[in-house]
């Protein structure tokens, strides 16, 4: 357990004043950084949070650009100059705190780092309580008794929080969003898995066909920074970043697949390659702040998709192989999401009749893609996901 700075909070010391946030906002910009939650019942309680400047930063793991660090003292920062937008610090944060600012570069509390480093003072929010109920210090384990904010074993926040002493506060920090700029990310995922389900098929043209496919992903993804002349970064965080490794393979399985063209015997170095993307997809979304994400019909999902494209190795060669893996896995599918599949049963009924009218396999693969496709839209539109729980 490492010894470093964080905030420490006695909601029964706080009046519900709102000078922390006040003060937070008028010195940087009205960026909400700091939120002052208010529950009330029989008697009004304030929490006021921040960033935790976690023993376990998720958002620093899984920063693509390797813009956010942590220092000797424990404070976890970004480095504006370095970030290229791509939100998924958002994503990996269970406390809501990351906010963009108007130029698209994501920010948040630092601790007022530069105050402290200068000896200036003590951070705004600290410095602006009346009553002393926000404060911060050196923190070995934290005393975190929060049941109505993410369990501390996610990310370990060095947030001491006491618990209130004339009532106990219901509420849960699971809530549901959707995630608004999705179209990117649905067409990127599922188009290179159905590259890579059609590179293993090796039906005619498989080569030129998984490279259209793949490009036709990559291309609109670019798109979703909002830095992009900083795009090149999105590869600086190989070491922990499954989007940096994503975005990593991805590339290099593009320039195998072209260089297949006239180069055939890169087959299996393509294969390889699409598979590791793949993989870092579904890793992607494997996040313990995303319960709607965090489960097996994730890496079900985006496997599955490969496989919607088997029906048409199995039109070209009649190998029964390609009808039963998808057979197989659509029933688990089928069994783990019935609701988000709906399409899979039909898929399943074309791919049993595919065994006697080969030609149905390719309206077999079409269902079945389809039926990826809704399952893929609900999985962005319709998110499970740790924050501050509303009042």
């Amino acid at each position: 357990m490492e010894r470093s700075l964080g905030f420490i909070f006695d909601p029964n010391k706080c009046i519900v004043c709102n000078a922390c946030v006040n003060a937070c906002n008028e010195h940087y910009g009205n960026l909400n950084w700091r939120s002052l939650l208010v529950f009330q019942n029989e008697v009004k309680i304030g929490i006021s949070i921040a960033c935790n400047h976690c023993e376990n930063p998720l958002c620093m793991k899984v920063c693509p650009a390797n813009a956010i660090h942590k220092d000797d003292m424990g404070i976890v920062y970004i480095n504006g100059n370095e970030c290229i937008g791509c939100g998924y610090c958002q994503w990996a944060c269970p406390y809501e705190e990351p906010k963009f600012n108007h130029e698209g570069i994501m920010t948040k509390c630092d601790l007022c780092r530069q105050r402290i480093l200068k000896k200036e003072g003590l951070p705004y929010c600290v410095e602006s309580c009346p009553t002393g109920a926000l404060s911060f210090g050196w923190i070995d384990k934290p005393k975190y008794d929060a049941p109505y904010l993410a369990p501390y074993d996610i990310t370990k926040p060095k947030l001491e929080i006491k618990k209130p002493k004339e009532e106990e506060i219901k509420a849960s920090p699971l809530k549901r969003r959707r995630e608004e700029r999705y179209i990117e990310l649905l067409l990127f995922t599922i188009l290179s898995e159905l590259s890579l389900g059609i590179l293993i098929t090796r039906i005619p043209f498989y080569s030129l066909i998984s490279l259209i496919l793949l490009a036709i992903g990559l291309v609109p993804s670019i798109f979703h920074v909002n830095r992009r002349e900083r795009a090149y970064r999105v590869i600086m965080n190989l070491k922990s970043s499954w989007l940096s490794r994503e975005v990593f393979f991805g590339g290099l399985s593009f320039l195998s697949l072209l260089l297949e063209l006239v180069t055939p015997s890169l087959y299996y170095l393509s294969v390889i390659l699409i598979s590791l993307s793949v993989f870092s997809s579904i890793m992607i979304y494997m996040l313990k702040t995303t319960p709607s994400w965090y489960n097996p019909n994730t890496p079900l999902s985006f496997i599955g998709t490969i496989f919607t494209v088997f029906p048409l190795g199995f039109y070209f060669t009649h190998s029964l192989l390609f009808l039963l893996i998808p057979l197989v896995f659509g029933v688990i599918e089928i069994s783990l999401a019935r609701k988000e599949k709906i399409l899979h049963i039909p898929y399943l009924i074309l791919l049993v009749i595919s065994i006697f009218i080969p030609l149905i396999s390719i309206l077999a693969s079409l269902v079945g893609i389809s039926s990826e496709i809704i399952a893929r839209r609900n999985f962005f539109e319709k998110i499970t996901y740790y924050g501050l729980p509303s009042p």
